[in-house]
């Protein structure tokens, strides 16, 4: 058996939400909207490494929400040769991912089987509106008791500040937390600035960051609960 946590949160995109799903679906819809005459694959791609880099950017400090969803397009469009037109295809992407809720295998079951136990909060460095019609359309979202998006919060993973709002309404201490995440330099960055002890969701085997040593390494989210343990009745704390 594990520690005893008071509670346990997580992030939303790559630990419980299949990003990687609603970002194709709505990549999708954009090039039949768009009449994008390059294939989906090259496409999807292409496009994920310039949102992965354009975030990193953000989670630096280097640019704004504003910026990032005009730039990775931008990009996007200068590898492939193509003349996007920016404004209209980063608000209509926006408008088909707000509509994805996908869940990864095992998400919706594991925070069911912890929501009687602990109380859960969900941390996202998300657009406001496409997080909330996300996970309002989502049958896991009920199941947390806080909610945080960074856009909504004002600052952002790995700023430790990010967690307040959901230790506040949980009535918990950053020391009794267990972070569940998938990234490095979002999700473990915070955990460490916080003083959390991190799960890190990891299923393609990486090696544990120099600098960085997570309480927990996992492949899947199936794999969680075993090391949570059982506690006989819910931790104090403001509900």
């Amino acid at each position: 058996m594990g520690k005893l946590y008071k509670s346990v949160f997580f992030d939303a995109d790559d630990t419980l939400f299949d990003y990687p799903r609603a970002e194709r679906a709505a990549l999708l819809a954009c090039i039949t909207e768009f009449r994008i005459p390059i294939e989906a694959d090259t496409i999807v791609a292409a496009y994920r490494r310039h949102n992965r880099d354009a975030w990193q950017a953000f989670e630096r400090g280097e640019t704004d929400q504003e910026t990032l969803r005009v730039e990775r397009f931008r990009r996007l469009g200068a590898e492939l040769g193509l003349a996007l037109p920016l404004e209209g295809i980063g608000g209509f992407y926006l408008e088909a991912l707000s509509r994805q809720s996908q869940l990864l295998p095992g998400a919706l079951e594991l925070v069911r089987e912890l929501a009687p136990v602990y109380p859960l909060a969900l941390i996202t460095n998300g657009i406001a509106f496409v997080q909330r019609r996300r996970f309002a359309a989502s049958p896991i979202t009920p199941l947390f008791q806080a909610i945080v998006i960074s856009e909504e919060a004002g600052v952002a993973k790995p700023d430790p500040r990010i967690f307040a709002p959901a230790l506040e309404r949980i009535g918990v201490a950053a020391a009794d937390v267990l972070y569940v995440g998938d990234s490095v330099t979002s999700d473990m960055a915070a955990a460490r600035n916080a003083g959390m002890d991190f799960c890190w969701l990891n299923p393609s085997g990486a090696p544990v960051p120099e600098g960085f040593a997570p309480a927990y390494v996992v492949a899947a989210v199936g794999e969680i609960s075993p090391f949570l343990g059982r506690l006989s009745r819910r931790p104090e704390g403001k509900i």
